[in-house]
């Protein structure tokens, strides 16, 4: 997929497909993509993740870190309500790097990206 043409619209609709294993790279190319568009997909992925058999392995939140990663990166009030909605999740691993995550983005960390993105 790397060097391909691809369709921001569809690598949303794909995120939520659980029937392949792609997800990081397509949260990857949504990060580097910040449209606020993109924002309930990176949501609905958060959720989906538990149903992602392939990620199983992942009970430290590494997933949930790079969605996070990407809602910074969007920077706008809806990606800082869905961070925060996430520090406050039943699931330890999200709480936990949602709350750091807010952490960073206080402090400016993680590039100097803080909500809300100034528009010039």
């Amino acid at each position: 997929m790397e060097g391909e043409k691809r369709d921001i619209r569809v690598e949303r609709e794909r995120l939520l497909d659980a029937s392949h294993e792609d997800h990081e790279s397509i949260v990857r190319y949504l990060q580097q993509h910040p449209e606020n568009e993109s924002v309930p997909y990176l949501l609905k992925a958060i959720r989906l993740k538990p149903a992602l058999k392939y990620m199983d392995y992942d009970d430290y939140g590494s997933f949930y870190k790079k969605c996070l990663w990407a809602l910074q990166d969007i920077a706008t009030p809806d990606a800082l309500a869905v961070i925060s909605e996430c520090a406050n999740s039943d699931d330890p691993a999200l709480r936990e790097q949602a709350q750091y995550r807010l952490q960073k983005i206080a402090d400016g960390g993680r590039g100097g990206v803080q909500f809300p993105r100034n528009s010039e």
